[in-house]
């Protein structure tokens, strides 16, 4: 065999080797992220289509807002303000139109639910018109509320009046509702606690430079962040890190896991685990790694 033969099948074993290192290495290395939501979806970044309700695509799979049930009621209700998963503060003006057979008397009741169904709301939606119509008629209602102190999600419940009681007579249109925060800071109020963090990448050069250069110390990293308890696999809340890498979240004291992904394979971001403390915010540090080598 020649020396140049030789050479070129050493070439060809390194290549080999190079390529089942660098897929063992990714393989490793790789982000495992579940997704189950189209929040989740959208806080990771993917791309969102904008049908009705909205669909977000993400690792193969498609998933469509919670937009409730106003699509099955179409026919029946109709609210014009708010609309689904529009941010509502107090005092809240709800507008729309209702067939007349959806009053009893010109009215028909309202409720306002935080995220577990519990009732912080209620109140009397009024006809502006004739109602003894099967058309659609005009209707308005306003509640007041206080935001509720945990999670800033809920739902607006209009409900068919049935003097009759029976069951088989219920109807009710549910939007789900998220409630206005009372700072700029993402997150959920009125808690004094929550996280003030920082999410840097690095390596930004190869590992070994000598000598040191400060051009290659990490960097701040702008990306969606996502904060969970640790005894849960849904989302609490998502946001987004400016670009100093900086975000902070308004959260109820207990143990939190922050992951912060771009929905890439790379940067891969460690997640980090953290427990906030009543009336205080933690500082907390995402390193995101380049895969530089």
């Amino acid at each position: 065999m020649s020396k140049y033969m030789r050479n070129s099948i050493i070439g060809i074993l390194v290549l080999i080797f190079v390529a089942i290192a660098m897929a063992v290495y990714f393989t490793e290395n790789k982000k495992i992220v579940t997704v189950s939501s189209f929040e989740e979806c959208a806080s990771l970044g993917g791309p969102i289509m904008e049908s009705y309700p909205r669909q977000c695509r993400y690792d193969g799979q498609t998933f469509s807002e919670n937009i409730g049930n106003e699509l099955d009621k179409a026919n029946l209700i109709v609210v014009d303000s708010p609309r689904p998963n529009q941010t509502i503060s107090s005092p809240l003006v709800i507008k729309g139109k209702a067939r007349g057979n959806w009053f009893f008397e010109a009215s028909f009741p309202v409720v306002l639910t935080n995220w577990d169904g519990l009732i912080i709301a209620s109140g009397i939606a009024t006809a502006e018109g004739d109602w003894m119509t099967t058309e659609f008629v005009p209707f308005t209602a306003e509640l007041r509320f206080e935001n509720p102190d945990y999670k800033n999600n809920g739902f607006l419940i209009l409900k068919k009046d049935n003097p009759s009681g029976l069951p088989e007579n219920d109807e009710a249109l549910e939007i789900p509702v998220l409630f206005e925060k009372i700072n700029n800071s993402a997150g959920i109020l009125p808690f004094k606690s929550g996280v003030n963090g920082k999410v840097l990448l690095g390596p930004t050069c190869p590992v070994i430079q000598n000598p040191a250069d400060s051009k290659c110390d990490d960097k701040p990293y702008q990306t969606n962040i996502s904060v969970r308890h640790v005894d849960a696999s849904s989302v609490f809340v998502v946001g987004r890190s400016d670009e100093n890498g900086i975000f902070n979240f308004s959260l109820p004291p207990g143990s939190y896991v922050i992951s912060a992904s771009s929905g890439e394979k790379f940067p891969n971001c460690v997640d980090t685990e953290t427990t906030i403390s009543p009336d205080k915010y933690t500082d907390v540090i995402i390193s995101c790694d380049t895969g530089i080598r």
